[in-house]
């Protein structure tokens, strides 16, 4: 009986490691792949360790309330395929179960905010910051944690 017990303990402890660092793995890893794209990935564990990122941008530095991952995938169209490093985003963004909360469109520059919100709080679990400016970049801002969405709101939505 505690041979059993021992291998059914093993056997939870073993799911678990890999849950574990499959949930801490790169998800834009194909596109990051690709010659001529910079990708910056910071696993978890490093920002456990208190890693500071700071200077995001997009008013996304106070919104961060709790960081458990950070992706970001930059493309300098002149240097690589657009549409391939967009269609292998795009198909990462759609697997996430994010909603789109924002979608701006000036003068063919187009910035998308994708969110999984938690029910009943402004927070988001995790988001994702599309920024396409045809002439120049494409970038991916991916953020796993505890986000404050009335934050990034407030500070990019400006109605007059």
């Amino acid at each position: 009986m505690n041979k059993y017990i021992i291998r059914v303990l093993v056997f939870v402890l073993v799911a678990f490691a890999a849950i574990k660092a499959a949930a801490q793995t790169k998800i834009f890893k194909e596109a990051a792949a690709i010659e001529g794209v910079t990708s910056v990935y910071i696993s978890p564990s490093l920002l456990n360790l208190g890693a500071d990122i700071g200077m995001l941008g997009y008013g996304l530095d106070d919104a961060v309330v709790d960081l458990n991952g950070l992706e970001v995938i930059t493309s300098t169209y002149s240097l690589v395929d657009r549409k391939k490093v967009k269609d292998l985003c795009n198909k990462v963004i759609d697997s996430l179960g994010t909603e789109l909360l924002i979608d701006i469109n000036e003068e063919g520059e187009n910035v998308r905010l994708f969110a999984e919100l938690d029910e009943g709080s402004p927070y988001a679990k995790q988001m994702v910051l599309e920024i396409d400016e045809p002439k120049d970049n494409y970038t991916v801002i991916y953020i796993r944690g505890k986000i404050d969405m009335s934050k990034i709101i407030k500070d990019n939505l400006r109605f007059k």
